[in-house]
């Protein structure tokens, strides 16, 4: 049993269990924890690595100590001058070298001596310490045993090494000598410092009987205190809790020993004789005690019965009186060996207590004269002559019971010896325990932290999940589909930064945010795949069929119209062969991801998708959509290097086809293009596109947009680190290029088609004509993202306002640099900054002096002799950031306006209420003074965009506008809330209290009102000719009695239709009856919302005089009467593209003027008494929305009652902006009216 246990709690087989334990875990667990083989077989061979790391270290460190513990044996040797001592130390040194070269030190190596059970034997002088080893039949390395005998005992420490263990032989004066004291802890100190877990495995204490038998009793008390001290110090000093083994020595001194023992045979005398207490920690003096005396009457009674054994063996014999005697001899030591013992295991509170182990008895000589206290006892009482004993037999010079004391007691008790604590030790294992407690509570703390964590997560995107299906039940609309993508992108874009920094609660090793990525991509993708790939391949595959069928129609690039410079509005063409190359690239693409080009897809995929958005938009808002769009497709690319990136499936004969017809064209084109193409292939894959993100930083990427991105070809570090090098290489050498769409290989010498300089002036022109092409369609895709609400519209306005982080100063700033490259201006001074660079560090660094402000930015007023091609294209942009000599740039001014501006719109979110503020700046603003808008706004168009071309205008204008325009239209919603208040406050809920309830308001009533209480709210002195005087009189144009909002920048508050429709009768005169006069009730109220039309800068509608300009901004409701008494009749739309031309869509003057535009309108109803209305000519299509408030004949078209003065009336809750769900029904039309007017009729 005891090898049972030995073998599992050893730490070699306990580390091969926990290997083969950790690999079984890793192996069966891999599909539980989800991992690969590879990361469990990697696992594990870390934990092998690990384990042959430790084994290592701890046989190195094992030789390292063995190294120092030989070095430390020669350091423990006297002077080396005496013979006896030198030989002793070298045959000690000898015999290291011998156990080294046993079996066990072949085996263990150096860490053999360091492995071995070590015991320290103390005791007095002469007590036979030395002579019990060497006669211990121990198997020593070394025969010369003897030369340890007859040198004066032992000097300092004998060192016996045996094959079982070693045995460290103190001196005897350490045991009784305090003087030595010293030395003795020096020796202690050695041990420790050599063996820091177990210095030693067990302690023996070697006392001579014949000390202990001595006439004097105090000699054996102090014999025992003096080594019980020496104890005290192995326990303090190698903090350990070792057995003590007491040996009582020379044995033999017992008269009767020799006679009593001499037939024994050796198996015998090898025995151990004595007792082995239970090992037990803790036990008390009294518990050694009674095992003592327990343990001596079995000794003494063995002896008896041997002694009876021996007699009835040798009857006829003569005996020795040894026989007879010794036992009652050995009966005569019970008292001084109790008082030994007693004192040795006393109880002392100021001592640790020894461990005792058992007491033994030995005898290594059997020399000396044995003395008799029985015969001397005897003589003594009867007054006898003492008689001198008989020598004593001679059993020859063997030790007795020594041989198995060590093998079978000591040495197989090593592993009982345990740690000694201290105070300072105890302290650190608590503090241990208390920190793996802490750290073990924290761990729990953190995974239940963490599991709550990632649960919240897994629910939260289960909850999102969720919400797509219910936003999808039931609705096939586009709108819904986009929101629920956008749901899910939002969550997947988390997940993505989750990946580089997560959160502490999701972590500690339970993070599940993969799995769900995982999950939300398939989910996403699938819901790209049906939403945009479908219909852009559809696009594609229609393009190519069409381009296929009209082959032969196909023209080389450059022969054909030039684009529009907006071309990402411009439609595909099957017969333009750039347009059929890139959508046969692009469908390509989107079937090997190993081909995608994020800024080639990015640049074709909005070109076939437009059209299916548009035809599907329903009544969601186009610039939400475009929003939504924009953010689809821009993720989508960003996933290119996702595995589970969606790919199509091909119509291979398709593609076949096309490329054999692209080929055909291809091959018509001059080398000079073909290089080109190529050399703009290459550097599209080598140079990231630009997008105004990238421009902008993340941080403003929301607030300032883009719907183009410039191709990687199209950049500064393009040109410089790539393209002008290639078109240097192409002028002068023949060039090998691959094209991978139509799988061509082509090989081009430019050479031969002129000189060096004139094929790489012409590439570089082509290059420079497309780069300012591909910029500017980058400039006219720039807008200002929508401000949500007034703190929105805060927030936005400090980032823009910002003199020091707006994005708009970095949008052009970034822009101007990216376009000024080819001016010789800016080279000119780039080098001068250079060379003056030294210098300029001199002056600084040496005196002090700040450097003069190099403008190495175009000045505001250059000749176009110093601007390139690219340059000369946005040379107004360069006039922008450009500063005019000590003076601020343009933009900084500009800056400074905006920074105004977030001033007072701070100002206003400050009053907690901004409606009375709102309502005030929009009159300001109208009026044209005290506006921070209008001032702004006066500002760029009289200082800023002065000077530059209308082409150069109509781009950078939106830009600097866009901004004041959404501030102003944060602005109406405010405004409007501050006018109903105080409709409510003074007209409407006055009315209710007083009037409505009252005859003929109320045509039921019985009570009814007096004039003078109409005339109160109605007539031209009313309240209600006041509310429109005060209230809303700065921010509306009255024509007659007809009310309409003032707008800028075409917006403005709206009115609500049944007050506009409404308002002449209030007005009228009481005599009225609330019935507005002829002229006025000739007239048909109308609202129209135009809508935004592609290839357009702006269309204008002008229509009896009344104008609405409309610049492709989100659109608002105007007011407008027919006929107006402003103005020429007629109607008229009239609409500027983006090459500058203007394109009259409909003209038609006089009174059916009107009549005649809706004719030739196509038109289609919509929800709500609304009708669709849209015009083409000249290549521009324009849309927009018309609504009919009222007509003088009838309201059926806009659901409004025929007037019938007072009677039933009802004022509507809200005068301005949409009507409230609570407000009151329409009234019922009287049947039998007149037919309607013609601009009802033509609509209808």
């Amino acid at each position: 049993m005891r090898r049972i246990w030995t073998f599992l709690t050893d730490s070699r087989h306990l580390t091969i269990i926990g290997l083969l334990a950790m690999a079984a875990f890793f192996y069966l667990g891999a599909q539980v924890l989800e991992l690969a083989l590879i990361w469990a077989l990697a696992a594990i061979a870390a934990m092998l690595a690990l384990a042959g790391a430790v084994w290592w270290w701890r046989r190195w460190r094992a030789r390292r100590e063995s190294a120092r513990l030989e070095e430390a044996i020669g350091q423990t040797s006297v002077d080396p001058t005496v013979a006896e001592v030198k030989a002793i130390r070298d045959s000690m040194l000898k015999a290291i070298d011998t156990i080294k070269g046993s079996k066990l030190g072949i085996v263990a190596g150096a860490r053999a001596l360091y492995e071995l059970p070590w015991y320290m034997i103390i005791g007095n002088p002469a007590a036979g310490k030395s002579t019990a080893i060497t006669n211990s039949g121990l198997q020593f390395p070394f025969a010369d045993g003897k030369v340890l005998q007859g040198v004066g005992g032992t000097r300092n420490c004998d060192w016996f090494f045996t094959t079982e263990g070693i045995l460290l032989d103190t001196a005897g004066r350490y045991s009784v000598l305090e003087e030595h004291r010293a030395e003795w802890f020096g020796f202690l100190d050695l041990l420790k410092k050599y063996r820091r877990r177990a210095p030693i495995n067990g302690i023996v204490i070697a006392v001579s009987i014949a000390e202990l038998r001595g006439d004097d009793p105090e000699v054996g008390i102090k014999l025992a205190r003096s080594l019980r001290k020496r104890v005290q110090d192995l326990i303090e000093r190698l903090e350990v809790f070792a057995p003590v083994y007491v040996v009582f020595t020379k044995a033999d001194l017992i008269a009767g020993f020799g006679e009593f023992f001499a037939q024994a045979e050796r198996a015998e005398r090898e025995r151990a004789w004595g007792a082995t207490m239970p090992y037990q920690r803790k036990t008390s003096s009294q518990q050694v005690m009674a095992f003592f005396d327990h343990a001596f009457d079995e000794l003494c009674d063995g002896l008896k019965a041997m002694s009876i054994a021996t007699m009835g063996q040798q009857r006829r014999e003569r005996m020795e009186p040894g026989v007879f005697t010794f036992p009652l001899e050995f009966a005569t030591i019970r008292a001084p060996l109790r008082s030994f013992l007693v004192t040795l295991f006393e109880e002392n509170p100021f001592q640790f207590k020894p461990v005792f182990r058992g007491f033994y008895f030995t005898s290594a000589l059997q020399e000396g004269m044995p003395l008799s206290e029985q015969s001397q006892r005897v003589a003594k009482r009867f007054a006898l002559s003492a008689v001198a004993a008989p020598p004593a037999a001679d059993v020859g010079h063997s030790g007795f019971f020594l041989s198995n004391l060590f093998r079978k007691v000591i040495f197989e008790d090593k592993d009982l010896v345990s740690q000694y604590a201290s105070k300072t030790k105890v302290r650190l294992k608590y503090a241990a325990f208390f920190v793996a407690v802490l750290l073990l509570g924290a761990s729990l703390g953190g995974w239940s932290w963490a599991y709550m964590g990632n649960r919240q997560l897994v629910s939260n995107v289960q909850a999102d999940l969720d919400k797509v299906i219910k936003l999808q039940a039931k609705r096939l609309d586009l709108q819904s589909r986009l929101e629920a993508l956008e749901i899910i992108q939002d969550r997947i874009l988390q997940l993505e930064k989750y990946r580089e920094s997560r959160p502490w609660s999701l972590r500690m090793g339970l993070y599940q945010g993969e799995l769900l990525e995982r999950k939300l991509r398939e989910e996403y993708f699938a819901g790209v795949k049906n939403v945009m790939l479908m219909p852009v391949v559809a696009n594609l595959e229609t393009l190519l069929s069409e381009m296929n069928a009209h082959a032969a129609e196909l023209q080389p690039p450059g022969t054909a119209a030039p684009a529009p410079v907006a071309g990402q509005f411009q439609e595909a063409s099957p017969i333009n062969v750039d347009d059929a190359y890139n959508a046969l690239k692009s469908y390509l693409m989107l079937a090997d991801k190993s081909h995608a080009e994020a800024s080639h897809l990015n640049d074709q995929l909005p070109r076939h998708w437009r059209a299916w958005l548009e035809n599907n938009r329903g009544a969601m808002q186009r610039e939400q959509l475009i929003h939504s769009a924009e953010r689809l497709m821009s993720f989508y690319l960003a996933q290119i290097p996702d595995p589970a990136w969606p790919r199509i499936d091909l119509k291979l004969a398709l593609v076949d086809q096309s490329r054999e017809n692209l080929r055909r064209v291809v091959r018509g084109l001059p080398a000079r293009e073909r290089v080109y193409a190529d050399i703009r292939a290459r550097a599209n894959t080598r140079f990231p596109s630009h997008t105004v993100a990238r421009m902008v930083g993340e941080q403003d990427q929301a607030l300032v947009t883009g719907s183009y991105a410039v191709p990687g070809a199209y950049t500064r570090e393009a040109w410089e680190k790539f393209v002008q090098e290639a078109f240097r290489n192409a002028a002068n050498r023949e060039l090998q290029s691959t094209d991978w769409v139509l799988k061509t290989a082509a090989r081009d010498d430019l050479t031969l088609e002129g000189s060096p300089e004139q094929i790489q002036k012409g590439l570089t022109d082509l290059y420079k004509a497309d780069y300012a092409r591909e910029w500017q369609k980058f400039v006219q895709g720039v807008s200002i993202a929508n401000l949500n609400g007034f703190d929105g519209a805060v927030t936005a306005m400090n980032r823009l306002g910002d003199p020091q982080a707006s994005p708009m100063s970095k949008l052009l700033g970034a822009i101007h640099q990216q376009t000024s490259w080819d001016n010789p201006s800016m080279v000119s001074a780039e080098m001068k900054e250079a060379q003056s660079g030294f210098i300029t560090w001199i002056k600084y660094s040496l005196f002090r002096r700040s450097p003069a402000q190099v403008n190495i930015n175009l000045p505001a007023e250059r000749p176009a002799g110093g601007l390139g091609p690219v340059g000369r294209e946005f040379a107004g942009i360069g006039k922008l950031v450009a500063a005019k000599d000590k003076d601020a740039s343009r933009m900084r001014a500009y800056m400074d306006v905006l920074s105004k501006l977030r001033s007072r719109l701070n100002q206003l979110k400050n009053q907690g209420d901004p409606g009375p503020g709102a309502r005030q700046f929009m009159q300001q603003t109208l009026e044209g003074s005290g506006s921070e808008l209008a001032d702004a706004l006066r500002y760029v168009d009289e200082q800023m965009l002065v000077g530059m071309s209308d082409q150069q205008k109509q781009a950078i204008r939106p830009i600097l506008v866009r901004p004041l325009m959404q501030t102003f239209a944060v602005l109406i919603p405010a405004a409007e809330a501050e006018i109903n208040k105080t409709w409510l406050a003074q007209v409407y809920e006055p009315f209710q209290q007083t009037l409505a309830n009252k005859y003929p308001f109320s045509p039921t009533s019985r009570i009814e009102a007096a004039d003078s209480e109409i005339a109160q709210f109605f007539g031209p002195d009313g309240v209600i000719a006041k509310f429109a005087t005060s209230a809303v009189g700065p921010l509306v144009l009255r024509r007659g009695d007809v009310l309409a909002p003032r707008t800028w920048a075409d917006m403005g508050i709206t009115l609500s239709p049944q007050a506009v429709a409404r308002f002449p009768g209030w007005i009228a005169p009481i005599a009225a009856g609330g019935v507005a006069p002829a002229s006025a009730a000739a007239q048909t109220v109308f609202q129209i919302q135009p809508m935004p039309a592609p290839g357009t800068q702006e269309y204008t509608v002008e229509i009896d005089g009344q104008q609405l300009r409309y610049r492709n901004t989100p659109a608002q409701w105007a007011s407008m009467v027919h006929p107006s008494p402003q103005g020429a009749p007629g109607a008229r739309i009239t609409a500027v593209a983006f090459d500058g031309r203007s394109v009259d869509v409909f003209n038609e003057p006089g009174q059916l003027g009107l009549k005649r535009m809706i004719d030739t309108a196509a038109k289609q109803k919509r929800d709500g008494g609304v009708f669709e209305l849209r015009w083409t000519s000249g290549g521009i299509t324009v849309a927009m929305g018309l609504k009919i408030i009222s007509s003088p004949e009838s309201g059926g078209a806009a659901n409004v009652p025929q007037d019938q003065g007072f009677r039933g009336l009802r004022l509507p809750e809200t005068f301005v902006g949409a009507p409230l769900a609570a407000s009151a029904p329409p009234l019922r039309p009287i049947d039998g009216g007149p037919p309607p007017t013609a601009l009802a009729g033509a609509v209808q």
